[in-house]
């Protein structure tokens, strides 16, 4: 990682010595940093690294990969935070960049070599809600139905997600991440990929009936 960059995101772990109390506001923050005031836009890395790290993580499928997309999206976010002007809530303008830039990345030749393998598990962060939450359940109430083979079916139909998910269009899994993953609203959605609702919502229910009907192996 550059100098560069290591400054920006130092702070995350790091406060500034001298910095004063982090507001609450957003707008604070952009009018803060845009005078200049280097601690105020280290909050706002600390405010919305997670959730733009998650976003860029469910549409290239690598963590290596997407620390890579994230330091770019917050080092593009410092250099053009001038241009903004407040027109879509900070998040917006973020989750924009971030989906930019990992469809960007997505793209290049070679990307698909470096993407990660690992299964998705059951309980991890990218599986169902409803999902984990039965296996949770279950586990916990010791229910006679929940076997070693209900447990390996389990396992191997979230596999099959995962496998199905890498096959989806990256533009399709940056609206599954936006609304699936960060229950953004469509109009949300459309903001800050820049399509019309409809767009957002054929997109969605495309890749929805893709990954039902891949993990159901009933794809062509």
């Amino acid at each position: 990682m550059c100098d560069a960059v290591r400054g920006i995101l130092r702070p995350m772990n790091e406060p500034e010595a001298g910095s004063t109390h982090v507001p609450s506001d957003d707008d604070e923050l952009v009018r803060r940093a845009q005078a200049g005031e280097r601690s105020a836009f280290d909050s706002i890395v600390d405010r919305h690294a997670a959730r733009v790290w998650r976003v860029v993580w469910r549409i290239l499928r690598s963590p290596e990969d997407t620390d890579d997309v994230v330091q770019e999206v917050f080092l593009t976010a410092y250099r053009t935070l001038q241009a903004f002007r407040g027109d879509a809530k900070l998040s917006t303008w973020l989750h924009r960049i971030a989906v930019t830039r990992a469809l960007n990345h997505s793209a290049r030749a070679g990307e698909r070599m470096r993407r990660a393998s690992e299964p998705l598990e059951a309980d991890g962060p990218d599986a169902p809600a409803g999902v984990r939450a039965e296996v949770e359940r279950a586990a916990a109430s010791g229910h006679p139905h929940v076997t070693p083979l209900h447990a390996l079916e389990t396992k191997e139909l979230m596999r099959r997600l995962a496998d199905c998910l890498e096959r989806l269009p990256a533009a399709w899994r940056a609206v599954i991440a936006l609304r699936d993953a960060e229950s953004l609203a469509y109009d949300k959605i459309a903001t800050v990929l820049k399509i019309d609702i409809g767009t957002v919502r054929s997109r969605l229910s495309r890749a929805r009936a893709s990954l039902r009907e891949c993990v159901e192996g009933t794809a062509a």
